[in-house]
């Protein structure tokens, strides 16, 4: 089946502002013939797809729901996710950029099984690149699914699989990209678990677990099938929040509690509004690693080139952007992101290549100290600059990573321990702590519950240790909050609006809401459109400038 919209190896020249041109052009992009082959089926995929009915829906209010009914939508055939370009609002203030979407539905288990991605069509006088450009400009904390019971409908009855008798789902490990994989499941009366292998080939009908691991079957229940959703019908789209997104939550609540403080109380900040959500690389895997990404390193370094410096996908957006704060999800976006473009980073102490707490380390220097991407320079007799503070979070997927938390290296606890036994204890033993010690990693004491009361404690009845525990606490969120607050108010300032304040959008000239090719409902509320334009492919001009130092021409 060709792809719909039709691949092309490289961009169209600039026709439009750059930030329409990115959705023209990141959408069809078939750069990488990992992610989008000429001749072979596609490494991932087919997986359950939805359209929009019309061209700019008004879905459902969530209401504090972390999954609900958001629009009613009509499937599409089963295809690989379009590329993506950014979530939210172009010139939002606070940016997030992470390595790459997650391919959510390769991962087994009821809620992979009924993920699905937008495939937009032109049918029934509808446009498919306006439905895309809407899409992304209000998605926020929410990807899509359909109920388990509408994907049960269209499980292929060959090759299903069926439990001999009860027993627990335990786990479906899928180490790369492989199209067949194993379940393990314990069935009742057995000494050992039993392994059941889930054939695949690229392109076919992909396996389904409509089991999650750790739960009971009976005798008889359906462990595995193959899914294929056709397309044409009219089918509830839910949308469900996603802990990557929502990471960013508490730190904009606290951020909005300080404008409230300031003299705003009608402050009221939103991912996708104040915070603007990219990724490096613009398609998904399920992760990132040579697995995942054609199988060695070269492949996967092909992918990085193409995406990242080649087509500059991310930085053509962060150029366009221009954020006051910058915040690079993981470190492994961090060493992607310097590796790329480390000579245009200016930084107050020096990053360390390899820091010995991993994103932590990069944390509290980043929080502490003044990093900055910076550039400045005349092309073509027009002046373009750009500094946008830089700072390294631990991954946003894994709750954990945020917990307020004690973090120490297994040298320096044993000579915390032997100086304060008895906090020692407290760390590793009181039940609101998570304690986790691994050979060769960091010893860590994260706060799941009563974070006040723990601190006031150890305050109070181990004054001594207190001494020495402050210099390795941390509180993720509240660090990247306390970035924002030092911000305040001269890089990320607050505006009033007719229809409630807002923080104030950073510099430059925006069209994407409104523009000749389409006009969403809302426009823009922010006055952008009517800004003095860039000249058509200025800002490609400037991207491509800035990479002359990575000694790669762009297209």
């Amino acid at each position: 089946m060709p792809y719909d919209p039709p691949r092309q190896k490289a961009p169209a020249p600039a026709q439009n502002a750059l930030e329409i041109d990115l959705v023209l052009n990141v959408r069809p992009c078939g750069t990488c013939g990992l992610f989008w082959p000429l001749d072979a089926p596609q490494t991932y995929g087919p997986y359950s797809s939805f359209d929009f009915a019309s061209n700019m829906p008004q879905g459902a209010d969530p209401q504090g729901q972390t999954s609900f009914v958001w629009l009613q939508g009509v499937t599409r055939p089963p295809s690989f996710p379009d590329a993506e370009v950014m979530d939210g609002c172009r010139k939002a203030p606070i940016m997030t950029i992470g390595i790459n979407p997650n391919l959510t539905a390769f991962a087994p288990g009821t809620l992979g099984a009924s993920w699905c991605y937008p495939s937009f069509s032109s049918d029934n006088q509808t446009d498919s690149w306006t439905k895309y450009a809407y899409y992304y400009r209000y998605r926020s904390l929410y990807q899509e699914h359909f109920s388990l019971e509408f994907v049960k409908q269209y499980l292929l009855p060959d090759g299903q699989i069926t439990a001999a008798k009860p027993g627990l789902m335990l786990t479906a490990p899928r180490a790369n990209a492989a199209p067949s994989y194993e379940i393990r499941v314990q069935y009742d009366g057995d000494a050992t678990p039993s392994a059941i292998h889930l054939p695949g080939a690229p392109g076919q009908a992909q396996y389904i677990v409509p089991v999650d691991s750790g739960k009971r079957f009976q005798a008889g229940d359906l462990l595995a099938a193959r899914l294929s959703v056709p397309g044409g019908n009219n089918v509830d789209v839910y949308a469900q929040t996603v802990s990557y997104y929502l990471q960013m939550m508490p730190v904009l609540e606290k951020f909005e509690t300080f404008l409230k403080s300031q003299g705003h109380p009608d402050a009221n900040l939103r991912v996708g509004e104040d915070v603007g959500q990219l990724d490096m690389v613009a398609c998904a895997s399920p992760h990132w690693g040579p697995d995942w990404l054609g199988g060695t390193t070269q492949s996967v370094n092909t992918v990085v080139s193409n995406c990242v410096l080649k087509n500059a996908w991310a930085m053509k957006q962060l150029v366009q952007s221009r954020p006051a704060v910058l915040f690079l999800v993981g470190q492994a976006s961090w060493n992607m992101f310097r590796n790329s473009f480390g000579h245009l980073i200016q930084s107050q102490v020096p990053l360390p290549s390899v820091p010995e707490d991993g994103p932590y380390t990069l944390l509290r220097l980043t929080a502490h100290n003044d990093c900055r991407f910076m550039f400045s320079a005349q092309i073509e007799g027009l002046a373009y600059s750009l500094s946008t503070r830089i700072v390294i979070t631990p991954h946003f997927s894994y709750n954990d990573n945020f917990l307020p938390q004690f973090r120490m290296s297994p040298e320096v606890f044993d000579g915390f321990q032997q100086a304060n036994a008895q906090a020692a204890a407290f760390l590793q033993h009181d039940p609101r702590i998570q304690f986790q010690s691994q050979p060769g990693g960091y010893v860590v004491a994260g706060i799941r519950s009563d974070v006040a009361g723990v601190l006031a404690e150890l305050q109070q009845t181990y004054a001594a240790a207190w001494a020495s525990l402050q210099g390795v606490f941390y509180d993720p969120h509240e660090i990247m909050a306390g970035v924002l607050r030092d911000l305040y108010p001269a890089s990320l300032s607050y505006s009033a609006g007719d229809n409630g304040g807002f923080l104030a959008r950073a510099d430059g000239p925006c069209q994407f809401c409104d523009n000749d090719k389409w006009k969403f409902p809302l426009g823009c509320p922010y006055g952008k459109p009517l800004e003095p334009k860039y000249p058509i492919g200025f800002l490609e001009k400037v991207v491509a400038t800035m990479l002359q130092g990575s000694g790669l021409a762009i297209a």
